[in-house]
């Protein structure tokens, strides 16, 4: 299997990001930017850059109860991250191709399809974003908008990767020639496929337009916030907070309020949310409540 696309001149390339960006975010990342500019692309640098994303940049959808308004740019995109927000996998990977773009790596953007539920249908459904880069001649998936997805790239290899080998990657039963990842048991989803080929913004927005304003989409109907981080996943769906390390049982509890929802988001997902007036984020969870309090009476609790 090929680990990317025969690619011609026409092929869509994230553009880079100017100096200020490129500054801001590296430091969102926990990074030195001077020293990340000053470094050529490497194997090193890009565990660093992936990890530091998955674990300091949350997947979110508070934006979209907030009523807010995301395009595909990954240049806007990468602008709310350095200002401190988060976003969901358009946002989070398409900003992470453009500052990989600004660093020196050749990113390619793929039409991927995310299995939240063994029944959903398999395939590059465009419900995700996915990225490849070749670093020395060897293909690598990167991916830091699946929330609790991997912490850091992966080579384009068929088998069992990361801790304790609890993913896989292989390939696709539904995408000729693609990849599939198969998730670790109790994840957030099923799996996800990919293609080899490539795909660009316009591709892809439909499908956005679709999953961030239809009633009937899972990112409208409920409130999350998700990260990876070397000890483990932690989620937030609605008011409810669930934790799984990589070592010990994982855990489950609701927050307590809305000064305690704020506490985690700040503290725990770094996602501060202070250019929001406060009284925004307080209607938004007053409908987290209603919401819980609804899914409680529906015989959930």
């Amino acid at each position: 299997m090929t680990s990317t696309a025969s690619l011609g001149a026409d092929v869509w390339r994230p553009p880079a990001l100017d100096d200020e960006v490129v500054t801001a975010y590296l430091r969102r990342l926990g990074l030195d930017p001077v020293a990340e500019r000053a470094e050529r692309p490497s194997v090193a640098q890009l565990h660093r850059l992936h990890a530091g994303h998955v674990a300091r940049v949350p997947y979110e959808t508070v934006w979209i109860a907030l009523g807010e308004t995301r395009g595909m740019d990954p240049v806007a995109a990468a602008k709310h991250l350095a200002a401190g927000r988060g976003g969901y996998c358009y946002q989070l990977n398409g900003a992470f191709s453009a500052l990989l773009t600004t660093l020196g790596y050749p990113v390619t953007w793929h039409r991927a399809g995310v299995q939240g539920q063994p029944g959903d249908p398999p395939g590059d459904t465009g419900n995700h974003l996915a990225l490849t880069t070749v670093l020395d001649g060897q293909g690598w998936w990167l991916d830091t908008g699946l929330g609790d997805g991997p912490l850091d790239p992966v080579l384009l290899v068929a088998g069992a990767f990361g801790p304790d080998d609890r993913f896989r990657l292989r390939p696709s039963e539904a995408v000729p020639g693609g990849w599939r990842f198969d998730h670790e048991p109790g994840g957030a989803l099923v799996g996800m496929d990919f293609p080899t080929t490539t795909t660009r913004p316009a591709d892809l927005l439909d499908k956005h337009v679709e999953l961030s304003t239809s009633p009937t989409s899972g990112m409208v109907r409920v409130v999350t916030v998700q990260h990876r981080t070397p000890a483990g996943v932690r989620i937030i769906r609605g008011r409810v907070l669930s934790e799984r390390p990589l070592a010990g049982s994982a855990t489950v509890r609701q927050l307590s309020g809305y000064a305690e929802w704020r506490a985690v988001l700040r503290e725990v997902f770094h996602l501060p949310l202070d250019d929001v007036p406060d009284e925004r984020l307080r209607a938004v969870w007053q409908r987290i409540e209603a919401d819980h309090a609804a899914w409680e009476r529906d015989g959930h609790s």
